[in-house]
């Protein structure tokens, strides 16, 4: 199985084609052991069809005279022109490099030739003197010289090799480990050979002290393995072995899959690297042992002197740590802080201990930590049995734990209290606690790997907690049921929360009212949770409560509809900090998002995106399904706004796949109303949705474009009405225009009345009365619109308005003052990084005449200029009439024109042109 090393492999299969072509090459290829360096090498050479000489060291043979010159020279002997023997008896490395010189000549001249010398570290040195001596006197062959190693500044290696190996005529490759995406791929190799009731090499579900996150669960109840890979275990297996192919594969092959995907199961060292690491623990002397397996129960960095109580009779710490860290067992840390080297050597010292040695050392690390919940984690895997009373206090203290917003911890004591109570129905309870802690945390595939173990526990508060799964994963109406069946057998513990998931089930659904009825239901109850959050349900339902926290998503939405997009943006990261110290990431995610939207509000057009993509990300990988479509969403308009239409347009077209799969109503509306800003869909009729882009205004401004100017009128008029006219604007009635003001009191409410909103909404206004030959109340509109927003409220608006006003004076022969108003808004365009709009500028601007280079250039006036652009753009000649703002036969015109004078005939020679390249 070969995975990843793309790079690598790109690199060395150059090197060999340079070889190859008589330009000899050297190169080095170093990384620790079992990290895929012969395996990279073979792949390399295995299919390019060399002659190749390979020789390998072995640490048993490194005092064998010559003995990896003997393995070429046996190598070369295999090769027909060759002789069959290289006579070395009684040679000095001098004599022996001059040999294997001659050697190497003689096939080189027949064809290409590789000589690959493996774990050079155990080679014997006259071996590798040899080598040196050939290495150096290398001329213009058709030869590869491939040394593998594992660093190639071990001491072990001739100073002269090293200085060779290390200059700048060999190429140096140094391997890592792979990422977590290769080893998924590995791992969907591999699993499908395992057997489905393969035991799990650990045996052992002790709660890892050092781990505060892990759980402790019981094999019996895994579900069946599978090949496909999730993320989660892919990650995990990343961080247990350094993605160290050689590791993974054996741990792989030993552990079945549904125990990697246990976060609690501690993963155990494979063979591969349980083996050498025995061999050099065992010959420390017992100082050293002791310390490195107090060490291992005490897990992850800890102090030397508490290292050293838990080994106990350890009378010179400093010596033992000293010889640990020189034979590669343990490292020192700044403040006298011990580690293992890697997860594996923890695993592996850990797993050399007997159960009584691992229990007394677990009970003496209880009495030295300090911290409580160490202390029971410790007792609790010293325990070799049922013990009712550490089982409540391991209860106990994850209650405190939840309270402080710690929920994965608070479920890993759960769990193990579960593991230590005799009583059946009481286990249950417990493992239902546990899957609700860990959903409460946010992860949902851990969730639902918890929910597939059996349990019968009866009570209404676990049809709660796997209704609220279900309602994560998607399946609303497996949560509709859920939930309302815990509402009919409601205890008071529970109801607020039971009603506040049950808001947000009928808003996802698209049922704003019940989604109200059901939040203000969850503020009416006695008790409330410590997670719900039912106001910011109101206040996306459109009913904010008035006793809505002051840093919370709803008083945020609040400020957005008032166009506050940074006062928004201050709250909203104040909301994020606080769900984050409430271990609460789905409300988390969902003010990022919000967030990303006041940013985008902003024109912070990076830093929206750049939110908004890791929120996605974040979603995606903790399982949290019924968020995706939002957050695809969310992506979108500030991806558009920097001209990425590919990405934003791939965003939009993922929420609706989702959405369409989860059968999610409001994504579905979401991801229509992006599809629409992208010119890629139908604006549904609900255009009303804070996450999503409102494409509207884009709307209008196409209709105008194409001359459809009483649908413009009409799509105007329905177009934030109310809102627009709390502002102040005119009363109703139809002006010269044939624009029909009474609109401004139509459907939308009140939640676009800010200052960018009305402004927008004057623009719209000022291109329609343009469109319709009324210049003088257009720009009246348009001068309305900038004081509004010329204060510097909304930068974006303001330039959209100056560049609309410019192409207005321009038609109207103003070309000056045009040019004045398109430098503006080019200028504030240039700063947002709004690049489609710097063009659009750049094209009026060049329009004007007044920026005459390309026009004297080419030979054509303004506006045939300007249709140059874009059709060397690749718009199409209705795109470039809307943007033009003329008809599209108009279009036709101007394209016929350029193409006569130019002297050329297709669109392909007029982009040539342009950009002065032949035609």
């Amino acid at each position: 199985m070969f995975v990843g090393r793309t790079a690598e492999l790109t690199l060395l299969r150059a090197q060999l084609r340079a070889a190859v072509g008589g330009d000899s090459r050297t190169v080095v290829v170093e990384g620790p052991e079992g990290i895929g360096k012969t395996t990279l090498v073979h792949r390399t050479l295995g299919e390019e069809g060399v002659r190749v000489l390979a020789a390998s060291g072995e640490a048993s043979e490194r005092r064998l005279r010559l003995g990896v010159v003997r393995q070429l020279a046996d190598a070369a002997a295999g090769w027909e022109g060759t002789p069959r023997r290289i006579g070395l008896a009684g040679r000095d490395s001098c004599a022996a490099g001059q040999a294997l010189y001659e050697v190497v000549d003689r096939l080189q001249a027949e064809g290409p030739v590789a000589v690959v010398v493996d774990d050079a570290q155990w080679a014997d040195r006259p071996s590798l003197r040899a080598l040196s001596y050939m290495l150096r006197r290398v001329r213009a062959w058709r030869v590869l010289v491939v040394v593998v190693c594992r660093d190639v500044a071990d001491p072990w290696l001739p100073e002269g090799l090293r200085r060779l190996l290390t200059g700048t005529d060999t190429r140096r490759v140094t391997l890592g480990g792979l990422s977590a995406g290769d080893l998924a791929e590995l791992a969907g190799q591999a699993m499908p050979q395992q057997s489905e009731d393969a035991k799990p090499a650990c045996g052992v579900r002790d709660p890892a002290p050092g781990q505060v996150s892990g759980l402790a669960p019981q094999v019996s109840g895994l579900a069946p393995q599978v090949s496909r890979v999730a993320p989660q275990v892919a990650v995990r297996l990343r961080e247990h072995t350094g993605g160290n192919p050689l590791h993974a594969r054996a741990l792989l092959a030993s552990v079945p899959a549904a125990v990697l995907a246990e976060p609690g199961v501690r993963l155990p060292a494979p063979d591969t690297y349980l083996r050498p690491f025995a061999r050099r623990l065992h010959g420390c002397d017992p100082a050293v042992r002791r310390l490195v397996a107090a060490c291992a129960v005490l897990g992850g960095p800890c102090p030397l002197h508490l290292a050293a109580a838990v080994a106990d009779g350890l009378r010179e710490p400093l010596d033992a740590l000293e010889a640990a860290v020189a034979a590669g067992l343990l490292r020192e840390l700044p403040g006298r802080l011990v580690d293992f080297p890697e997860p594996l050597a923890r695993a592996a010292a850990y797993d050399g201990l007997g159960a009584g040695t691992r229990a007394r050392l677990h009970l003496a690390a209880a009495r030295a930590v300090t911290d409580t919940g160490a202390a029971l984690r410790h007792r609790a895997a010293a325990a070799g049995g049922p013990d009712e009373g550490l089982a409540e206090e391991l209860a106990s203290f994850a209650a405190k734990a939840a309270q402080h917003g710690q929920w994965q911890e608070s479920a890993a004591h759960l769990d193990l209290a579960a593991g230590l109570t005799e009583s059946a129905v009481r286990r249950d309870e417990l493992r239902t606690s546990v899957l609700e802690h860990v959903l409460v945390g946010g992860d949902v595939i851990r969730a639902a790997e918890l929910a597939d173990v059996r349990n019968a526990d009866p009570r209404p508060v676990r049809r709660y907690v796997l209704g609220r799964l279900a309602l994560a994963l998607g399946r609303f109406d497996e949560a509709s049921e859920l939930l309302a069946e815990a509402w009919r057998h409601r205890e008071p513990g529970f109801a607020a929360d039971v009603a506040e998931q049950l808001a947000w089930l009928h808003l996802v659904t698209a049922d704003r009212e019940a989604a109200v009825n059901w939040a203000r239901l969850a503020l009416d109850q006695p008790i409330q949770g410590p997670v719900a959050r039912p106001y910011d349900v109101l206040a996306l339902g459109g009913a904010p409560s008035a006793g809505t926290p002051p840093d919370s998503l709803a008083a945020a939405l609040a400020l957005l509809e008032r166009d506050a997009a940074e006062e928004a943006a201050t709250v909203l990261g104040r909301t994020v900090a606080a769900a984050a110290k409430a271990g609460l990431p789905h409300h988390r995610l969902l003010a990022t998002a919000l967030l990303a939207v006041a940013e985008h509000g902003a024109a912070r057009w990076n830093e929206a995106a750049a939110r908004a993509e890791e929120a996605l990300a974040e979603a995606a990988a903790l399982g949290q399904r019924w968020l995706l479509p939002c957050l695809e969403v969310v992506c979108v308009a500030p991806l558009a706004a920097l001209g990425e239409h590919e990405r934003a347009l791939a965003h939009a077209t993922a929420a609706g796949t989702t959405a369409r799969r989860l059968r999610h109503p409001l994504g579905e509306t979401q991801a229509a109303l992006a599809l629409a800003l992208l010119g890629a869909g139908n604006e549904p009729l609900e255009a009303d949705d804070v996450f999503a882009p409102d494409p509207r205004p884009a709307r209008i401004e196409a209709l105008v474009a194409d001359g459809r100017l009483d649908e413009a009128g009409h799509a105007l008029a329905g177009f934030d009405g109310a809102g627009f006219a709390n502002a102040g604007v005119d009363g109703a009635g139809v002006d010269g225009a044939g624009v029909d003001r009474a609109g401004v009191n139509g459907a939308g409410g009140a939640r676009r009345a800010g200052p960018r909103a009305r402004a927008e909404r004057l623009r719209l206004h000022g291109l329609l009365l343009a469109a319709r030959n009324v210049p003088s109340e257009a720009e009246e509109s348009f001068a309305r619109a900038l004081t509004l927003v010329e204060s510097g409220a909304c930068p974006l608006e303001e330039a959209r308005v100056l560049l609309d006003l410019g192409r207005l004076l321009r038609r109207t022969g103003r070309r000056r003052a045009a040019a004045e108003r398109l430098g503006a808004a080019r200028a504030i365009f240039e700063r947002l990084g709004a690049r489609p709009l710097v063009d659009r500028s750049a094209q009026e601007l060049e329009a004007c005449g007044l920026e005459p280079p390309a026009t004297v250039r080419l030979g054509l006036t303004p506006q045939e200029l300007s249709t140059a652009m874009l059709v060397a753009g690749g718009l199409t000649n209705r795109q470039i009439a809307r943007e033009l703002l003329i008809s599209v036969k108009t279009v036709e015109y101007h394209i016929g024109k350029i193409y006569t004078k130019l002297g050329i005939g297709s669109r392909v020679a007029l982009a040539a042109k342009l950009a002065g390249g032949p035609t």
